[in-house]
């Protein structure tokens, strides 16, 4: 009887490592936060350049989602020469 259920508890676990293993790889992008939205808990704030304001706003999602954030707010950005620096708080 011991076996039996040594051996299904083992073959249980075995079936369900795919699917915890796609799950952690299954990373949501973090986006830009909606306005009004209010219930979300600031993590902190993060600072890129880019070229462009489309390039800040990858750069920050990308920085975003890398911290583990699931939003963000763009505050600010300013034009320094051919270069764009934007900074945004991050959201949990």
């Amino acid at each position: 009887m011991m076996k039996r259920l040594l051996c299904f508890s083992v073959v249980a676990a075995l079936m369900a490592l795919p699917i915890v293993t796609m799950a952690a790889a299954t990373v949501t992008p973090a986006k830009e936060l909606a306005p009004g939205t209010t219930h979300q808990q600031q993590i902190g704030t993060i600072s890129v350049w880019g070229d462009s304001s489309n390039d800040v706003e990858d750069f920050i999602s990308k920085e975003a989602t890398h911290k583990g954030a699931t939003s963000y707010k763009i505050i600010s950005e300013r034009t320094f020469g051919d270069q764009i620096y934007g900074t945004a708080i991050l959201y949990k």
